[in-house]
């Protein structure tokens, strides 16, 4: 079983739905350590899970570096409607069920919350990174509410910026101690997906294990047993801890529905109002690349 996947505007974004997307990480989890030498197998792999909405593609179009992330990461979720819709626009679809299917959107949060009662009926730990003023923890505590089989712990950072992401050894080694096989990180794009970067870099040296291969050579084996490889997923998870906390009230689902979820938060976060100003020049983008296409 394999996942699909199509650039939009340079960003791999995965084009498989959502049910099939889960199928694989639950395949992952039980088995999925493969093209590891033999004896070394049970030293753990990661796998990483990133956003991508228009204003991280656009920044992405300048920032080198946070392109590669995007673009060697394991799923891609195309989270904001504009994904979705510039996917349309461009003719991009993926096969479902023998047909070809418009490219479906799959907010972040709602699959983070799917992970996370993933993580409850197998008795997998979980691990939440980033927030303020206790918002991990809150978060964490909402979500124990919701699900209380679930365990996990939470950890907030502190100030962390692009240039000083802190040591992370001591991060490492309580995800290992703890075994943790869940881990969202919501430190805001793109310190996030740095951060999991660095993270997972560390984890992987402290294991003695070369620097990552290419994702996109992944298969995932067919045989093996749960719980014989420590895989952990990570995954960036931007404003999810409000959302989850309730700091920030999602919105309604009629206009979740209509693709209007971004305005509805820029009304609760007003100060939003010049990272909107990236949509323009997505929508600017997507039509310069329909017309190159052509």
């Amino acid at each position: 079983m394999s996942l699909n996947s199509q650039k939009i505007l340079g960003i791999r974004v995965t084009t498989s739905s959502k049910q099939s997307i889960l199928e694989y990480i639950k395949k992952y989890l039980a088995l999925g350590v493969e093209n590891r030498a033999p004896g070394r197998e049970k030293l753990g792999k990661s796998f990483v899970i990133v956003t991508p909405n228009p204003e991280q593609i656009v920044l992405a179009q300048t920032n080198l570096a946070f392109r590669d992330i995007f673009n060697r990461a394991d799923v891609a979720l195309p989270d904001g409607v504009g994904v979705s819709l510039a996917a349309k626009f461009l003719g991009i679809k993926y096969h479902g069920a023998g047909v070809m299917k418009d490219i479906e959107r799959i907010p972040g949060v709602e699959f983070m919350e799917d992970l996370v009662q993933l993580a409850a009926d197998r008795g997998y730990t979980i691990g939440l990174i980033g927030g303020k003023q206790g918002l991990a923890v809150r978060a964490l505590e909402c979500l124990q509410a919701r699900y209380p089989r679930l365990e996990g712990w939470a950890f907030e950072p502190g100030q962390v910026s692009l240039g000083n992401l802190g040591d992370l050894s001591d991060l490492g080694e309580k995800i290992r101690k703890t075994n943790t096989r869940f881990v969202f990180v919501g430190l805001g794009a793109p310190k996030q997906e740095y951060f999991i970067e660095r993270l997972v870099r560390e984890m992987s040296l402290r294991s003695g294990l070369p620097e990552k291969q290419s994702r996109r050579d992944r298969h995932v084996p067919q045989s093996g047993t749960r719980d014989d490889h420590k895989a952990v997923i990570f995954m960036s998870v931007g404003g999810a801890f409000d959302m989850i906390s309730g700091s920030i009230q999602r919105a309604p689902v009629f206009i979740r529905s209509v693709g209007m979820e971004w305005l509805w938060r820029l009304f609760q976060e007003p100060w939003r109002w010049r990272r909107q100003l990236a949509l323009l020049k997505f929508v600017f983008l997507v039509f310069r690349e329909k017309i190159r296409t052509r």
